[in-house]
């Protein structure tokens, strides 16, 4: 089986955060992708991956989203109303499944995370991101819609965290 992760930098893998060695270590038997790169915000996976091509594989994970949350922090101009930021959210990622549902027998979406956004500026921005995402998703089918906030919320609250090296990775 041909899995393809395509993302941002959660999926392309940072020092000291990466989980892609370990996920090929423990499913050996399949080829895996990772078409991950630090930086990508949905629009531009997607301008990436038109650019790059992708074969077709048996299942695609698309984990993106963090980069769309937080762009502002690092500068980047964001529309000022809530309202715009997510329209534009919400059509770039229909863009992207209708893009990734012809090159994929199966779709599984990740849900964006800021890891350690709780009680910070980030919280709500991390959630509405996630919450477009997710409503996305389930309105083109997909069937597969991974929510991993609350299991790092629980662990969190059993002290086990900091999670991160920086907040999101």
């Amino acid at each position: 089986m041909l899995i393809a992760f395509l993302g941002d930098s959660l999926t392309d893998g940072w020092p000291g955060a990466a989980f892609f060695p370990l996920l090929e270590r423990r499913v050996a038997q399949h080829a895996l992708l990772n078409r991950g790169r630090a930086g990508d915000t949905v629009s531009t996976l997607l301008a990436r991956l038109r650019r790059e091509g992708l074969a077709p594989v048996d299942v695609a994970f698309i984990w993106v989203g963090v980069n769309d949350a937080v762009a502002e922090a690092w500068g980047a101009p964001q529309p000022r109303r809530a309202q715009d930021r997510l329209a534009r959210l919400a059509a770039d990622y229909e863009a992207l499944l209708r893009w990734t549902e012809a090159r994929a027998r199966r779709i599984v979406v990740v849900l964006p995370l800021v890891l350690e956004a709780e009680g910070t500026p980030w919280e709500e921005r991390a959630a509405e991101t996630a919450a477009t995402i997710a409503a996305v998703a389930a309105r083109r089918g997909v069937r597969r819609i991974v929510d991993l906030r609350p299991d790092f919320a629980a662990a969190a609250r059993q002290g086990r965290g900091p999670f991160t090296i920086d907040g999101v990775h």
